[in-house]
């Protein structure tokens, strides 16, 4: 509670309000960068504890029904990002800076009707599938998504609203609460003999619901309401969607491009061989969120150069963010594979040993990765969100064309290097679309984001 009292306290440090606080607001970024990063941290943190923990706690079959379902978590955050939460944060500070809260309270509503279309669809395809698998635990586990999605939706809703406003800081207590909240139910659970992947969601939901409505209330008591003005919910999500439609395509297939093997080893095998190959991509989630939160620095950087620069500069900025991306990745994956016993060893307690022989595969693929994030940054920096999208389409494609037929015939190890050759897709397109934009004219372009997603959790930050 001390720290949800910090978070709707009266004091807004971070508000610049008149024209010469200029100079004082650009020597607070580095603080608001490192509370970024602390919040960054600490969502990402808590979901890689709480994943570890229920593959030590928990059956292969559980752990696989877990894995899946966190998938289509992802999937509603990724659509919620790129629809709600990118657009908040180009019109909050911009069109309605001046009613901030009206312009929340609009969201607010939207954001019930898509968490009641949410629930309506969760829920009926765990109906389906408990129809067709009966014994399954993937829909308990779908349930448990339908129940936390629209509470955590809201958490992340009150984050990005503090960074509309320069607030990192009380964005990173408020992911402090919520982190403790998670860690400390999971271990009750456990405790009380009741871990599941349904109870794992429901807890997040807790954490959700426990930091979401006080960090909503801080803008209702310090955001001015102005009499008079009437924002439609039309108007709002007609903005929106001309905005984030982009970013909701790029999202979308960098998103499927590393997912669709968790459904195919499900459907193809079972539900433990799902959580084989999440045992192995939670190896690679440290280092990608570790780049995540890189690129929220990274990309305004390269977005000034160009601006500042133009195309001219273009090949030395993507050799520097290629090779910085590449060589801090190849450093982390040469560590973690020379102790991989232990480490597999301890995270596990003992369990999925069996994995541990194709940790390299997973290190190939988590560095082509991290390299393609680098250069899509430097396409966003240059206006081109259409060309992201082309990139990561080619890995889509070869997720799906060749992912599904030799995850089908080979297993996981067809899975991982469908996973591999899927990356270098998206490594190899991003480098050709940067060829080709390099190329054209300096004109402006139609400029929409994209989000900053991550191989299997993005985002849970967004981005």
């Amino acid at each position: 509670m001390k720290i949800l009292n910090q978070v709707t306290s009266t004091s807004t440090p971070g508000t610049v309000k008149d024209g010469g606080g200029f100079r004082r607001a650009v020597k607070t970024w580095p603080l608001r960068g490192f509370f970024a990063l602390v919040d960054q941290g600490l969502i990402s943190g808590s979901n890689f504890i709480v994943a570890i923990l229920l593959a030590r706690w928990v059956s292969a079959q559980q752990y696989g029904a877990y894995a899946l379902a966190f998938e289509v978590l992802l999937f509603m955050s990724i659509v919620y990002a790129a629809l709600i939460l990118e657009p908040m944060c180009v019109f909050g500070p911009s069109t309605y800076k001046n009613d901030f809260r009206a312009y929340l309270g609009v969201l607010l509503r939207i954001h019930c009707g898509l968490s009641v279309l949410v629930i309506a669809a969760v829920l009926a395809g765990a109906a389906v599938l408990h129809s067709l698998k009966p014994g399954s635990s993937l829909p308990d586990a779908l349930v448990g998504v339908g129940v936390a999605c629209p509470s955590l939706l809201l958490f992340w809703l009150a984050r990005r609203g503090f960074y509309v406003h320069l607030l990192p800081k009380k964005a990173a207590l408020g992911a402090c609460a919520y982190s403790a909240t998670v860690l400390a139910g999971v271990t009750v659970v456990y405790k009380a003999h009741s871990l599941n992947p349904f109870t794992v969601f429901l807890v997040m939901a807790a954490g959700a619901i426990v930091t979401g409505p006080p960090m909503l209330r801080w803008f209702k008591s310090h955001m001015p309401l102005l009499p008079g003005r009437r924002i439609r919910v039309k108007d709002v999500m007609r903005q929106h969607w001309i905005y984030g439609r982009w970013a909701l395509a790029s999202a979308t297939v960098i998103w499927l491009s590393g997912a669709i093997y968790y459904p195919a080893l499900g459907s193809f095998f079972n539900l433990a061989e799902t959580g084989r190959f999440k045992a192995l991509m939670n190896l690679a989630s440290p280092i990608g969120q570790a780049y995540v939160a890189l690129s929220l620095l990274s990309l305004p950087y390269a977005s000034q150069v160009h601006h500042e620069e133009g195309n001219a500069t273009v090949g030395r900025l993507v050799w520097k963010l290629t090779g910085l991306y590449l060589g801090g990745s190849a450093l982390y994956w040469l560590i973690l594979i020379l102790a991989r016993g232990p480490v597999v060893q301890h995270l596990y307690g003992g369990k999925y040993t069996q994995v541990i022989a194709f940790l390299p595969w997973v290190a190939v693929g988590s560095v082509l990765r991290i390299g393609a994030t680098a250069q899509a940054n430097v396409l966003r920096a240059m206006r081109s969100p259409a060309l992201v999208f082309v990139a990561y389409s080619a890995a889509c494609v070869v997720a799906i064309l060749i992912g599904v037929p030799f995850t089908r015939w080979f297993g996981l190890r067809g899975a991982l290097f469908a996973w591999v050759l899927s990356g270098a897709a998206s490594f190899v397109g991003a480098f050709y679309m940067i060829r080709r934009r390099a190329r054209q004219p300096e004109v402006q372009v139609e400029f929409a984001p994209s989000s900053l997603v991550l191989q299997e959790e993005p985002s849970m930050t967004t981005k």
